[in-house]
């Protein structure tokens, strides 16, 4: 794990981010979630106004810390303001390059603008990290089975991306079969989305989400099956 130096404590406001910053450490050295969106600092239960305002004051203190920059990007990314965000999240790939995390984040802002050629592109510089990366495997999976964009999307690449997803992770996490159960969906094999996603359910059975997926592809399934 990479050490972020640390920021002065001479006031509360600095505490507050020298601990944001902390729980930002493992994601800037590399260690993701299965998670389509990026992080968030509400582990400490503070407002997104003030986390922007000392966020920018721990990059102005520390402007060479890339969980600074992360810091304030996904703070600006949970206001909306996504422009800054995309600037954040750059400064800190370019800061901290082997940070798999980092590029998942990237390639997140870069997809909730629409810019899903950028996200692929950053999700590549992931996966050249660390191929066998389950984040990345999975935001790639995600990517190319829901894509807009003919040129990146590719349901039959989804499926070897959330298949190695999943393989990586043991089949433990329900986030990933949802993965794949997209991508086979994508791929109108619907009794193997309609499989995946029950598998996924046996995982997290209160999941909204997860429930309202099996549903979309039962439906799906129902109508081909009409036709």
């Amino acid at each position: 794990m990479s050490s972020e130096r640390r920021l002065a404590c001479g006031s509360s406001g600095s505490r507050t981010a020298g601990l944001l910053l902390a729980l930002l450490a493992a994601l800037v050295a590399g260690c993701t979630t299965a998670a389509r969106a990026p992080g968030t600092a509400e582990a400490v239960d503070q407002p997104p106004t003030e986390a922007i305002v000392e966020y920018r004051e721990a990059v102005r203190v520390d402007p060479n810390s890339a969980a600074a920059h992360a810091g304030l990007g996904n703070a600006l990314f949970n206001q909306g303001e996504l422009e800054g965000a995309l600037a954040e999240f750059r400064e800190a790939s370019r800061l901290q390059p082997t940070s798999v995390g980092l590029w998942i984040q990237l390639a997140q802002v870069y997809e909730r603008m629409g810019r899903e050629e950028d996200a692929l592109h950053s999700l590549e510089k992931g996966l050249e990290v660390d191929p066998g990366n389950a984040g990345v495997l999975n935001q790639m999976g995600w990517l190319c089975a829901t894509a807009q964009n003919p040129t990146v999307r590719d349901p039959a690449k989804a499926i070897a991306y959330a298949k190695r997803a999943v393989e990586a992770s043991n089949a433990s996490d329900p986030n990933l079969l949802d993965t794949l159960a997209e991508a086979y969906y994508a791929n109108q094999e619907f009794d193997e989305a309609i499989k995946t996603a029950e598998r996924a359910l046996e995982i997290a059975p209160e999941s909204g989400a997860l429930h309202r997926q099996l549903e979309k592809f039962r439906e799906a399934k129902a109508t081909e099956s009409d036709r």
